[in-house]
């Protein structure tokens, strides 16, 4: 599944480039604020791919094990389809994405939209290990400040499907001792993304007569 995911990010990439060198299209660099404040980057680049229409890629990591003795390590790829109401990619937007992500934490059940159930295995000091695959989408709105930088607010969520394994300490606790299962699994409905992206233009709009 991660080689798959990883051929067809490289496949996307290839193209890009060579659109991006064939019509100068806008590109942007961007990170998000808030998580950058707390220690976890999220950065990613967009390319304009149309008049109103763009790509993006951007990735999340930490990098530490625990944050007051409490597992947080999370890493997270998405690559997205934009559609923009305005023509240099900016104002309000939709995007529909793809995301693959690695993660130890406790079960975020806050941003749980559905379903919102719990186990014995979701008691205090308990902690999920393992990968999920991700599809939905985002919404958000951009705001141009000059040429080169703009603001970017944004939301998303969807459909999570993780495969992971349950520990309290060193002992695993999601499946009975007698159970050989290598992993348990789960798929919910959540919010998985979002915040407050500072972006910084590399290649301004042009307004081309024959981008569609």
């Amino acid at each position: 599944m991660k080689k798959i995911i990883n051929l067809a990010f490289s496949c996307v990439l290839l193209i890009l480039f060579g659109s991006v060198n064939n019509t100068s299209a806008q590109v942007e660099l961007k990170t998000n604020i808030p998580t950058l404040v707390v220690g976890i980057p999220n950065i990613g680049i967009e390319f304009q791919v149309g008049k109103k229409t763009s790509l993006q890629l951007d990735v999340l990591g930490s990098f530490w094990d625990t944050i007051d003795g409490t597992p947080l390590h999370i890493n997270q790829t998405f690559l997205e389809f934009r559609y923009y109401t305005n023509s240099d990619i900016s104002g309000w937007f939709v995007g529909a994405h793809l995301g693959y992500g690695m993660f130890t934490i406790q079960k975020p059940y806050d941003l749980i939209i559905y379903p919102r159930y719990s186990t014995s295995e979701d008691s205090d000091g308990v902690y999920r290990s393992g990968r999920s695959v991700f599809h939905g989408l985002t919404f958000g709105y951009k705001k141009r400040l000059n040429k080169r930088f703009s603001l970017e607010l944004f939301i998303g969520g969807g459909y999570a499907m993780s495969h992971y394994k349950g520990y309290n300490g060193k002992v695993r606790v999601d499946v009975p001792l007698e159970d050989n299962r290598p992993f348990n699994g789960s798929g919910e409905v959540l919010i998985y993304r979002g915040g407050l992206m500072l972006n910084y233009t590399i290649f301004p709009y042009k307004n081309k007569p024959n981008t569609i």
